[in-house]
């Protein structure tokens, strides 16, 4: 994300310094949401957060409310992937740069007490598990999921960035944990009878 640090405008100096501040309090979660909007593609999920950030940054005049700066930045980053989607216009292409991650993985690893086989078979199998589940919920139901979950938005928030009833919100998120404590039940079980081995 070095496109960050090279943000300069030439006009408004407080007002830059108050959305650079806003910014980077957000940006880690930011990248996160993006990159779960991008299917985990890297230079997918930098696109879209510079897209959003762009906007964001023109349209910084409009926050009223400092306290909703950063609902009112995820609401411009999901709108944004939406206009990307709807367009077609979101890369699928795989760059170099993120061919880059396995050497710093590896590096990290090393760091580690290497897991048995048993146990990276186990947590691969858990975490597609996991990840299935996520990706068969209906793309309403995930979202608001994602957002309250993962991103720890309250309802309301969500309601407000979605532009849907709190009730709404409310309803999909239940159907959602329903769905996903029902698909994940019998993987809790074989994961407790394992490690009871």
């Amino acid at each position: 994300m070095k496109w960050f640090r090279t943000i300069r405008v030439d006009s408004r100096p407080s007002a830059d310094r108050a959305f650079e501040e806003l910014l980077s309090q957000h940006l880690d979660a930011l990248f996160g949401t993006a990159l779960h909007l991008c299917d985990g593609r890297q230079a997918d999920a930098e696109d879209l957060l510079q897209d959003a950030t762009l906007r964001a940054f023109e349209g910084f005049e409009s926050l009223r409310d400092e306290a909703a700066g950063k609902s009112w930045l995820f609401t411009i980053l999901l709108r944004t992937h939406l206009n990307l989607v709807r367009s077609g216009k979101r890369r699928r292409e795989t760059m170099a740069s993120d061919l880059d991650e396995a050497g710093f993985e590896d590096a990290l690893a090393a760091w580690k007490p290497a897991p048995t086989p048993e146990q990276v078979t186990a947590d691969n199998e858990l975490r597609a598990r996991i990840a299935a589940a996520f990706d068969a919920l209906d793309p309403q139901l995930r979202a608001v999921a994602h957002l309250v979950d993962l991103e720890g938005f309250t309802q309301r928030e969500v309601a407000q960035m979605l532009d849907i009833p709190e009730g709404t919100v409310a309803s999909r998120l239940f159907r959602a944990r329903r769905l996903l404590r029902d698909e994940l039940a019998t993987t809790a079980r074989e994961l407790r009878l394992w490690r009871q081995r």
